[in-house]
């Protein structure tokens, strides 16, 4: 009979963190416009206030400007890969680093984000992808099947601020 009623405790105990856990989850996610990152939309990018700069920068480039009522590009089009679960992993990835850092790295937070190594192979390859008409001319190894391409030039070498001003 004992043996019952500590089970009973522990499970009444074990739901109320449970409970407790979802609910400071939910308070989380919808303080920081969690489904937001559901969408392809830039405006979600913007939700911290460490990506102003950078959104504005943005806002006035050449691929945030309106083609038929949408943005020639969206941040997604440039810094995800376009596959369904690539697309997904890397937003998965992104934003638990993210939450990550905000949550328990605050100290350490930089004022300007750069881009690391595999946000600027998804950009390059997005580059690619997008203007494959005018990069195939180009000459730039990184269009090319070349031993060496991991040693030329990114497209934002020299188009830096097409996008944006900071990052890479």
């Amino acid at each position: 009979m004992g043996d019952k009623k500590v089970f009973s405790k522990l499970f009444s105990i074990f739901l109320f963190l449970l409970l407790t856990l979802f609910a400071v989850g939910f308070y989380t996610f919808y303080n920081a416009k969690g489904a937001s990152y559901l969408s392809n939309a830039s405006e979600s990018c913007n939700n911290c206030h460490i990506m102003n700069e950078v959104y504005n920068d943005y806002l006035a480039a050449p691929h945030s400007k309106k083609v038929k009522g949408e943005a020639r590009a969206t941040c997604v089009d440039c810094h995800l890969p376009h596959s369904f679960v690539d697309k997904w992993i890397a937003k998965a990835q992104s934003g638990l680093g993210h939450a990550y850092a905000f949550t328990f790295k605050l100290d350490e937070l930089p004022t300007n984000l750069t881009a690391n190594e595999k946000s600027k192979k998804m950009v390059q390859d997005n580059c690619i992808r997008c203007h494959a008409d005018y990069a195939s001319v180009a000459i730039n190894a990184t269009t090319m099947t070349n031993p060496h391409k991991d040693s030329s030039l990114s497209c934002v070498s020299c188009h830096n601020g097409v996008g944006h001003k900071r990052g890479f």
